[in-house]
């Protein structure tokens, strides 16, 4: 008996020392599972960001782009008034109206009722996509180049299976992600 005890007793030791490693290894193991989760969240934040700067680049180019053609359209409008308004007064004094100016006028208020469409600029996912696959859309330019409103170049798109949303809602459903991101619930 006196051989056992002795031989147990160092036994006991080892078999109490593997059990502290095995508990040690454990504790490893959930902190290291904590350490990937907090990496992947971060990871995925700085992703969101990544997506967000590069569409808040293009966006911002696109609205630069239509604030000049906006100018452009402008300038041309007054200029093709003034040449109206001049062309037409020149007519009604050569055709000795009793008020040549009334058909300048005329001629300057029609060049400037015309109306042009500038500045809607939204975000377009194709359905079934990933968010990394989503752009930055001119509405407003495509209304002009097919000469038809913003309404029916948004119809067209979104019978095409686009979801369109403006940049500013994007903006803050990327805010909320990441937010749902840090706090691990996402």
């Amino acid at each position: 008996m006196e051989i056992v005890n002795k031989l147990g007793s160092p036994l006991t030791n080892e078999l109490k020392a593997v059990k502290r490693l095995d508990d040690a290894f454990m504790e490893l193991n959930r902190r290291l599972a904590k350490e990937a989760k907090l990496i992947d969240r971060l990871d995925r934040i700085a992703r969101i960001g990544e997506l967000k700067a590069r569409l808040v680049s293009a966006v911002d180019r696109i609205r630069q782009e239509e604030r000049s053609s906006a100018g452009i359209f402008d300038t041309g409008q007054l200029f093709n008034g003034v040449l109206g308004f001049f062309a037409g007064s020149m007519i009604g004094k050569v055709l000795k109206q009793e008020k040549p100016l009334s058909k300048g006028y005329h001629l300057f208020s029609k060049e400037l009722e015309k109306k042009s469409p500038f500045g809607i600029v939204m975000m377009a996912l194709k359905e079934g996509r990933k968010m990394d696959d989503i752009g930055v859309i001119a509405i407003s330019r495509l209304a002009r180049e097919a000469k038809a409103t913003e309404a029916e170049i948004i119809s067209s798109l979104e019978c095409q299976g686009y979801s369109l949303i403006t940049p500013e809602e994007f903006w803050l459903s990327l805010d909320h992600v990441k937010e749902a991101i840090k706090e691990g619930k996402s």
